[in-house]
């Protein structure tokens, strides 16, 4: 309960995990057709070229819609630089004069000063002073106290030029507040930025089409109660955040901007519509992940904002949904103390699933009146509670040792099953321990190393080592993931790069809890000694020849399962030249590893052992190092993994 009423990021997430789900669900079709996208797509790109364009050709683009009887035109895009392919501009930094050139950036101040423009500021968290003292549009009157000490707050601000912004009619804010997972779900209606408050630019937008001066704030000591307009009323949380309610996006909705640029787009489809001007081109990188797990442009979101205030339609969560959730929450945890206690087990389940059904039908019913009331944390937590309180029960039955029992049972079928995992695991030995030669020595029943290489032909083999995070099971079922992807992939005689990225993308889907794989990949050309590799994380790989000097080649990419790659070219290769040198890879638990004198060997101990005991030669170097970790009185620090692979001299 108390986790619940900090509001912890535990909560947030869990909370943020059944509204996605129900947004996902309960996706209507939009049936609002006042909001028209025109779009820098990829077709408008390709016809007029590079973005950005000059402002001459958005000076146009304004006009055109203009005389298409857009009602109102709002950019997602920022002109926050002169145009540096101004031809003005560009004639000047050379001297020459000429009053009749075109000038690009007054062009756009004078198509947007003849227009119904809405522009873009956003907020930004630099202390960097951006020396821009355009001001907002609109007037805000404010009832019952100061609002702005409620308001989401940014020291600085990104927007267009002042000379610009002052040919608008309206300023509108498209800042996002940062969430851990990235999904948009919620925007600022009001946000204070350089000491000011600016309006959304949804709202903005309606400000202008409804030719309204002012925007009215009522709050209170507890914030922000309600924004209104002489049209419409916004119910926000304390400090104006809205829940937008997604609808399914009709892609008839979006223009494509050369189209309108080339007159394509008739009166009647433009005519008394809301214009957003954005894009979708993938170059731009303008896009954002939504509750439903799609991905939009970033400009759409704006149009979902303006039909949920037209319609009032946003998804409420605010103090009084807060304070029905805990009411719920306390009540569920008091039953689920109680009544399993009075009942016998079966009944107990019987009851506890009723609550279940009964929690999920009210935050149903309530979600259809656009009221988001979370159960899902009320369940996870009633279900802990219940679980306790019949376990308790149990005990208090005598019935303490056949739990025990079965709890060694599920531990001893872990062990088995960690053991075969780790036998399949590793090759036999090569059948040239001059060439190549590995070991791994485990710290406990189950290691979190791995090693592995294959012979593909007479002179070509592949090899790999690999430290997986985390030990146990999972680690270990994680590794053979990974193992049964090197070995298909091996005998197919995929280059490395494409198997690194079937590992990555294996591991990334079958990890647990943000587990991950360190390794070296590599190929090794037995003839001409040549070694393509790879390194993901891993400790840098150790490179010397005869008379001990040593070369480290360091991990250049992240390691495996960190997020999903669709492109080879990702895992860019390395090749080097093994000839009369030793390539040998480790894991951290052979530096880490403790000397019979209680020191750590580290890297410099690794080499001093090496030079000093003339060790060359892969297996004489391996047996070497696992005395000297295996002597210690101490437990093995961490799983002992090596891999020494010999370039001999050509004959």
């Amino acid at each position: 309960m108390l986790i619940k009423i900090q509001d912890s990021n535990f909560v947030k997430r869990i909370e943020n995990i059944s509204y996605d789900i129900y947004q996902s669900i309960f996706e209507e079709n939009s049936e609002f057709n006042d909001v028209l996208i025109v779009d820098i797509d990829e077709k408008s790109i390709g016809e007029i070229g590079q973005f950005p364009w000059r402002r001459d050709v958005f000076a146009k683009l304004v006009n055109k819609l203009e005389n298409l009887e857009a009602s109102v035109i709002s950019f997602d895009i920022f002109f926050s630089e002169e145009d540096k392919q101004n031809p003005k501009k560009i004639l000047k930094q050379f001297n020459i004069s000429n009053e009749n050139i075109l000038d690009s950036d007054q062009l756009l101040s004078d198509a947007i000063n003849n227009s119904n423009v809405v522009l873009p500021v956003l907020g930004d968290v630099s202390i960097f002073d951006k020396m821009n003292s355009s001001k907002p549009k609109t007037n805000l009157v404010s009832r019952g106290g100061d609002a702005s000490k409620f308001l989401y707050n940014f020291r600085n601000k990104i927007t267009s030029l002042e000379e610009i912004n002052n040919s608008a009619k309206g300023i509108g804010n498209i800042s996002y507040l940062d969430n851990q997972d990235g999904v948009l779900r919620s925007l600022p209606i009001l946000l204070k930025i350089d000491g000011d408050i600016w309006p959304a630019l949804s709202l903005e937008t309606l400000r202008l089409l409804h030719d309204n001066k002012s925007i009215l704030v009522k709050s209170s000591e507890s914030g922000i109660e309600e924004i209104k307009t002489r049209k419409y009323k916004i119910n926000t949380d304390p400090n104006s955040i809205v829940y937008i309610n997604y609808k399914k996006f009709d892609k008839e909705k979006y223009l494509s901007a050369v189209d309108i640029l080339n007159d394509k787009i008739s009166k009647n489809i433009v005519k008394d519509k809301i214009i957003l001007i954005g894009s979708s081109a993938q170059g731009i990188f303008d896009f954002v992940k939504i509750p439903s797990g799609k991905v939009i442009p970033g400009v759409e979101t704006h149009a979902h904002a303006i039909e949920n205030i037209i319609n009032n339609d946003f998804i409420v969560r605010n103090l009084t949904t807060d304070i029905v959730e805990n009411i719920i929450l306390l009540l569920s945890l008091i039953l689920v103390l109680i009544i399993p206690k009075k009942i016998n087990p079966k009944l107990s389940i019987v009851f506890y699933i009723s609550l279940v059904f009964g929690l999920i039908l009210l935050s149903l019913v309530s979600y259809q009146f656009n009221y988001f009331v979370d159960i899902f944390y009320t369940i996870l937590s009633s279900a802990l509670l219940f679980l306790i309180t019949l376990y308790f029960r149990y005990l208090q039955e005598n019935e303490i040792a056949i739990e025990n029992e079965k709890k060694q049972i599920v531990l001893k079928k872990e062990r088995e099953i960690a053991g075969e995992v780790q036998k399949k695991l590793f090759p036999v030995d090569f059948k040239d321990n001059e060439v190549l030669y590995a070991k791994n020595i485990p710290a406990r029943d189950v290691s979190g190393d791995y090693y592995d290489y294959i012979q593909i032909n007479n002179n070509e083999l592949y090899f790999t080592l690999a430290d997986v995070s985390g030990k146990g099971v999972k680690a270990g079922i994680l590794m053979a993931n990974a193992a049964a992807v090197f070995r298909s992939m091996a005998r197919l005689e995929k280059p490395v790069s494409t198997i690194a990225k079937f590992i990555n993308n294996q591991v990334a889907d079958s990890s647990y809890q943000g587990m991950f794989i360190t390794a070296v990949i590599g190929k090794l050309n037995i003839e001409s000694n040549v070694v393509e590799y790879i390194n993901l994380g891993h400790e840098p790989i150790m490179i010397f020849d005869n008379n001990y000097k040593f070369d480290y080649l360091k991990s250049t990419l992240p390691p495996l399962g960190i997020m999903k790659m669709e492109e080879d070219s990702f895992f860019q290769t390395s090749t080097i030249n093994i000839k009369e040198k030793n390539l040998m890879i480790y894991t951290d638990g052979v530096t880490e590893g403790y000397l019979e004198n209680g020191e750590e060997l580290q890297v410099k101990g690794l080499e001093k052992n090496l030079k000093n005991h003339g060790l060359f030669k892969p297996q004489e170097i391996i047996d070497k190092l696992s005395t000297l970790l295996t002597n210690s009185k101490k437990p093995l620090r961490d799983d002992i993994t090596c891999m020494v692979i010999s370039g001999k001299k050509n004959e």
